[in-house]
């Protein structure tokens, strides 16, 4: 066993400061998060985020795990977002993955307004050069049309490729992308009903480095889109909720999925970043049909459950209990 969710914080207004165990999940739109997500492993960081109105920042550092060859990653977040206070937010964010034989917390990291290429090519790290960290940028919208109609989309690059040496040599970007339209025919006083469809597409090498103890891994799970890497995945569904105690949803859609996947070899470095099929090698295809439900038996318990169908006939299911016993404190 252990501890999944656990901390102590402080909030008001203008200020979010919290240090526990958890997970981050950066980006617009709901289940089309690209390098972190809630299905990841919990790991222990600290969060210090601003609200100025219109303009949000925040920033998290955090250890993820030590190996079993004494290799130490961490995990360090700085993202800005800017919002009309009525109908829109665009995010810019930049995360790293950073690690090293008995490497202890890089103080360079620690500076919430630095950037990744800043510290590294001015050797500012506690291990020097282009081996020991591993940084993807994101740029994310989330739109309301209107009262009915939201549409979300993210886009990620782990790699730019702009030198014309590298372009001749077939070399290609590392990058990443969701979107995400949704439609609520129903929301009153009774009941929310929420249609949408959603896609998300990664790269072959994105989220692996030359130096594989810096993919987006933890304890050989993604620490992002559940399927890792190399693939991309079309769905459409249907959301419920009767504004009390239950809420459910319904998934119909189509994975891929190549050789390179880091749900495959997750520490293992990219093969090559140069163009090819995708998703490469062997393509794994699945049809799939997923139903969710979390239903407040009381106002502390929760019980949840999930069943996923997939063509090839393989089922998986599950349910689980969670009992809260909330505090307040009040300064």
């Amino acid at each position: 066993g252990e501890t999944d969710l656990s901390g102590i914080g402080f909030q008001n207004d203008w200020l979010l400061f919290q240090i526990g165990r958890g997970r981050q999940s950066w980006g617009a739109g709901n289940e089309i998060q690209l390098a972190l997500s809630e299905n990841s492993p919990a790991y222990d960081y600290g969060l210090l985020g601003l609200d100025f109105g219109k303009l949000r920042v925040k920033y998290i550092h955090g250890f993820l795990e030590t190996t079993e060859q004494d290799i130490n990653r961490y995990i360090t977040v700085r993202g800005l977002e800017w919002t009309n206070q009525k109908s829109l937010v665009i995010g810019l964010s930049e995360t790293v993955i950073y690690s090293g034989e008995d490497r202890p917390l890089d103080i360079a990291y620690m500076n919430p307004i630095s950037t990744h290429l800043e510290v590294e090519l001015n050797d500012r790290l506690n291990i020097l050069g282009g081996s020991s960290a591993n940084g993807v940028w994101q740029i994310s919208g989330d739109w309301l049309i209107n009262q009915k109609i939201r549409i979300s989309a993210n886009l990620l690059f782990d790699e730019f490729v702009l030198d014309q040496v590298e372009i001749d040599n077939s070399k290609e970007h590392g990058k990443a992308s969701s979107a995400r339209i949704a439609y609520t025919p129903i929301d009153n006083e009774k009941s929310i009903m929420t249609l949408f469809s959603s896609y998300i597409s990664i790269g072959t090498p994105t989220f692996r480095h030359g130096n594989g103890m810096n993919n987006f891994v933890q304890r050989d799970k993604p620490l992002g889109w559940q399927h890792g890497s190399d693939g991309q995945e079309v769905k459409l569904g249907l959301n419920y909720f009767n504004r009390t105690n239950l809420i459910t949803q319904l998934e119909l859609g189509k994975k891929e999925l190549g050789e390179e996947s880091i749900i495959f070899r997750p520490y293992d470095a990219y093969a090559d970043y140069l163009a090819g099929p995708f998703p490469s090698g062997t393509v794994k295809e699945s049809l799939f049909i997923t139903s969710k439900l979390q239903w407040w038996w009381k106002p502390n318990i929760q019980i949840s459950g999930s069943v996923e169908w997939e063509k090839n006939g393989s089922l998986q299911s599950f349910i689980g209990i969670n009992i809260y016993f909330p505090s307040n404190f009040t300064l």
